[in-house]
């Protein structure tokens, strides 16, 4: 997994690169937010934009954490604040329908795969799926409690959603196209745009400022 991020950073700060963009990455431990010692927010310096990229599915195993985590965010005032949603990371909903949901979509997951890296496949039973459904067990044994919708949680920490505009949204549908098989889509929702395998949804994204 740490090659899979190393990979997607030096894809990011190639794509930087080729814009122009000076970019640099600063990673947060969810421990030290938890533990309450990440202190100050990180420096940034002036005239530089901060974007923040906030996966839900971090907090599976300890949703009361997120509120802590848009806190921090709110602090550093970043332009702009990405968050992805999986069907597996809600914890608004029973822990059975939390358990079906994430089953559905693994399973989309891995029929995606099948179909366009089968070799990977077993790599991400063992590194992805077993881990995933792992900490969504533990995750409600310590909070069974639960939570408001993640929206709601961002709505109410003083964040807005912010609409995609055309470009971005013809540039999802180009990338897609580019897949070297067929099934993926795009669908639009409100303010999220999801990728989806026949019809089933493997992922989403929001844009959010405060």
């Amino acid at each position: 997994m740490m090659n899979l991020r190393l990979v997607s950073l030096e894809k990011t700060s190639n794509f930087a690169s080729e814009l122009n963009l000076s970019f640099e990455l600063e990673l947060v431990s969810l421990e030290a937010l938890n533990s309450g010692s990440w202190g100050l927010p990180l420096h940034v310096s002036e005239g530089v934009a901060v974007a923040v990229n906030l996966p839900i599915g971090s907090f599976s195993n300890n949703p009361l954490s997120l509120t802590m985590a848009l806190r921090f965010v709110k602090q550093l005032s970043p332009k702009i604040v990405v968050s992805l949603d999986r069907g597996s990371d809600r914890t608004d909903v029973p822990f059975a329908h939390q358990i079906i949901q994430a089953l559905h979509s693994y399973s989309g997951l891995l029929e995606s795969l099948d179909a366009v890296n089968p070799d990977a496949l077993q790599k991400i039973e063992r590194y992805l799926l077993q881990p995933g459904i792992e900490k969504i067990v533990t995750g409600r044994h310590l909070s069974p409690k639960r939570t408001p919708p993640w929206r709601t949680l961002f709505s109410s920490s003083g964040f807005s959603p912010l609409a995609f505009s055309n470009f971005t949204e013809s540039q999802a549908e180009c990338l897609v196209q580019r897949t070297p098989v067929g099934g993926f889509h795009i669908e639009k929702r409100q303010s999220s745009l999801a990728l989806c395998w026949q019809r089933k949804d493997l992922i989403s994204v929001s844009v959010w400022r405060c």
